[in-house]
């Protein structure tokens, strides 16, 4: 067994130095993909985020890329006409499109409309186009910059699932997507809103959507679908007023829970509620904007990224607790910071035997404050981020 981790995933920004946003571009992704930027102690993905611009004096090019520093690779590459017409930089991708299989894969961004033949091994890919009308970085960069991070989330899920690239799909082969959202509502207030959402989805992304008013097929127990459908899926709620008063609805986010599922919560509500159910916590939110497409890419963009957060979270916590294996120790992994919720797996896995429980979770650590509840439940589990293993 090798002693040196190796991060699930790497992430390579690849742009001119004469392309004047390729830095936005970048650091944009270094904050989505990473930590935000400017707040570097934030809690983030932490996903190695590497830029590949700076130009050798020798060969005129980067920085060469080494698949080998993770289990998969995704390299980005920012396609606009200082790029397209620079030789070296187009000897560079073609380098690049070398490196091309099941873990390293190629994203293509189009800001020109010349990107698409620039060739070098990409002539069959599937570019992100970023060039004019709506999708422009000069016109709008914010909205431009969401519709660019919707297809990079997406894609890195993908990826991480070890699923084909979306270039690969075909509409002969109708391979449906990894990635399934599972729309959580109250038809009292919710239906017009969540019916909405998913017309968008289906409109204008490569996900998968259930929708209990449509896909409950005929014949079929409804509780047991409605339950298997949760599991493969990430769970949107729109939390409206009567949301938490609905049974099913409370039930289902349980379910998603218990399960570990990437949970968002759509804040929509509009007067109250007579009681917040309590078990929407410890979840990211979001609010329902006035410009329901810039919302809604606003929530699908936080809900794949919960999904790499699970994947990616859990497969390298795995990894941390491989490499510090010890003598009566039992790790625990969770993909977020942790709460009361997760005494019931901890439980459930506690034996008779003097081992010590350590749940490790994704940096950052939480404050002394939550802690200190947890640790009231049962002492003698310690809950830690990578950070700390040493000090076991």
């Amino acid at each position: 067994m090798t002693n040196r981790l190796t991060y699930p995933l790497s992430l390579y920004v690849v742009w001119h130095p004469n392309f004047q946003q390729g830095k936005m571009i970048a650091n944009n992704l270094y904050s989505i993909f990473c930590r935000e930027i400017s707040q570097p102690l934030s809690r983030g993905l932490n996903i190695p985020v590497y830029y590949r611009t700076v130009v050798d004096n020798e060969t005129m090019m980067p920085i060469p890329i080494n698949p080998a520093n993770a289990k998969r690779n995704a390299i980005v590459l920012l396609v606009d006409q200082n790029y397209f017409v620079d030789p070296n930089f187009r000897i560079y991708t073609e380098n690049i499109s070398k490196l091309i299989d099941e873990n390293t894969r190629v994203y293509p961004i189009a800001l020109c409309e010349q990107a698409y033949d620039i060739g070098q091994g990409l002539s069959s890919f599937q570019f992100i186009r970023a060039y004019k009308g709506e999708l422009s970085f000069k016109e709008n960069f914010d909205f431009a910059m969401k519709q660019v991070k919707t297809s990079l989330l997406h894609d890195t899920a993908r990826l991480l699932m070890n699923f084909q690239p979306t270039w690969k799909d075909t509409t002969q082969n109708n391979i449906p997507s990894p990635v399934k959202l599972f729309l959580s509502h109250a038809k009292k207030d919710g239906l017009i809103t969540t019916k909405k959402f998913k017309a968008f989805v289906d409109a204008n992304l490569k996900l998968d959507v259930f929708f209990d008013t449509i896909d409950i097929a005929d014949g079929y127990e409804f509780e047991q679908q409605i339950e298997d459908n949760i599991k493969s899926s990430a769970l949107v709620v729109f939390h409206t007023d009567e949301y938490s008063s609905r049974e099913w609805c409370r039930i289902e986010v349980l379910v998603a829970k218990r399960n570990k599922c990437s949970i968002v919560v759509v804040n929509d509500v509009k007067n109250g509620e007579k009681r917040a159910f309590p078990y929407l916590g410890n979840t990211p939110t979001i609010t329902m904007q006035v410009e329901e497409e810039q919302s809604f890419y606003d929530i699908v963009n936080l809900t794949l990224y919960q999904v790499i957060n699970n994947l990616y979270q859990i497969e390298l916590l795995n990894s941390f607790s491989e490499l510090n294996k010890m003598k009566n120790v039992e790790f625990i992994t969770i993909s977020s910071p942790p709460e009361l919720f997760n005494f019931i797996d901890i439980y459930k896995t506690k034996t008779e035997g003097d081992e010590k429980i350590v749940v490790l979770y994704p940096e950052p650590p939480l404050g002394v404050e939550e802690l200190r509840i947890l640790n009231e439940i049962d002492k003698d589990i310690l809950f830690i981020t990578p950070v700390n293993i040493p000090t076991l």
